[in-house]
């Protein structure tokens, strides 16, 4: 008798529905527990739905660096890490009521932030978040990251025209599902 290793979580082919749903139990309980795969050559992976970028138009008055009220066009890209058998429920419906959430979170101007601050409030305000619209789908995701992209052009408050990407994003140690 050789040793043969035995396979990594799931890698038989499954012969019935219950083997399937027993392996993949098996795969999400080894995920949330953290472990390695049984691999030595396979780092653990992280799986994400990106959604975006959703175009956004947002004023703000950046009092830290004595910068007078201006508008920018940007995009928001969200980051939800997946915790189960799937994520964040990307469909017609659910992206349109989160991109109706972030405009509704630019609308106003920001009175007294700079970018940074604009980006770390935007995740403040989407950690947690679950629209109605998303709840019909299910799937087990949490917010990993926020991307504000704010597309600069030359003005006379010295702006570039290039784009610059601000990012608040969770590390990735730490689980949790929504």
């Amino acid at each position: 008798m050789t040793d043969i290793p035995d396979p990594s979580l799931c890698d038989l082919a499954h012969a019935t529905d219950e083997e399937e749903q027993a392996c993949e139990e098996r795969r999400l309980a080894a995920a949330q527990n953290g472990d390695q795969p049984t691999t030595s050559e396979a780092p653990a992976l992280i799986r994400t739905v990106d959604v975006g970028p959703i175009g956004i138009y947002f004023t703000n008055v950046n009092r830290s660096m004595g910068l007078r009220a201006h508008s920018h066009t940007g995009a928001v890209t969200v980051v939800y890490d997946t915790i189960g058998r799937h994520g964040y429920p990307s469909f017609a419906t659910t992206n349109a009521a989160l991109e109706a959430r972030i405009h509704e979170l630019t609308r106003a101007v920001f009175k007294d932030a700079t970018n940074e601050d604009i980006a770390d409030r935007l995740f403040a305000h989407l950690d947690g978040y679950v629209d109605p619209v998303w709840e019909p789908w299910g799937g087990q995701y949490r917010l990993r990251a926020v991307h504000l992209d704010v597309i600069g052009v030359h003005d006379d408050i010295g702006h570039d025209n290039s784009t610059t990407r601000y990012t608040v994003a969770r590390p990735h140690t730490q689980q949790g599902a929504r």
